[in-house]
């Protein structure tokens, strides 16, 4: 394992800010582990046991999944497929890349869109009036019932499958989201970060199981 070099804008980092204590303890062990590319399995069961092998009655899969989500929200790290295998890419490392990757490259489209951050569901807002100050003042999109048509496109799909949740078990959850919350005539603003926050629940708990 090569020696890594810690730069003191990590602190300053209004990404890594946005982390909570937990995320930004993932992210800095995740920096001991990835490869001189910044690569390396994005699989939870292996980031468990390879960043928190003392830790492994405390660290559930379910929460790499969702540290892992976070620092992709972030635009810290880019998750992607290649050759049917879950892989990751830590983003702006600025080390050396002395040796090969060890895993597959990113993608070209996804390398693509290493320097913005990478949400897992964009919410758009609304822009109303101006502030006194001259800002702009922005308003999320007002809150409605469950949608008559759900899509779950191939990218919600892959994050899913990412995010612990198998592959047959998405259209079965989202099915049961859509019932869930037709019953209880939910209100939500953005449909997709509401179905986004199921999947994370239905991975933590079919790990507690």
């Amino acid at each position: 394992m090569p020696t890594r070099l810690l730069r003191e804008g990590i602190i300053s980092s209004d990404r890594v800010n946005e982390l909570d204590a937990p995320e930004e303890v993932f992210y800095r062990r995740l920096m001991s582990k990835v490869d001189d590319h910044g690569l390396f399995d994005a699989r939870p069961s292996m980031l468990r046991a390879s960043l928190y092998p003392l830790k492994l009655d405390r660290v559930r899969e379910a929460d790499i999944s969702r540290w892992m989500a976070a620092c992709q929200k972030a635009g810290l790290i880019v998750l992607y497929e290649a050759d049917g295998k879950q892989c990751l890419c830590l983003l702006k490392t600025g080390w050396e890349k002395r040796s090969k990757p060890k895993y597959p490259l990113p993608p070209e489209n996804i390398c693509k869109q290493l320097e913005t951050p990478v949400p897992v569901v964009v919410v758009v807002d609304e822009v109303v009036g101006v502030g006194g100050n001259g800002a702009k003042k922005p308003r999320r999109k007002p809150a409605t019932a469950p949608p008559e048509s759900f899509e779950v496109n191939d990218g919600m799909a892959q994050w899913a499958v990412a995010k612990g949740l198998p592959a047959e078990r998405v259209m079965p959850e989202t099915e049961k989201f859509l019932g869930h919350h037709r019953a209880k005539d939910s209100r939500f603003s953005d449909w997709r970060q509401a179905w986004a926050n199921w999947v994370l629940k239905a991975v933590e708990f079919g790990a507690r199981r």
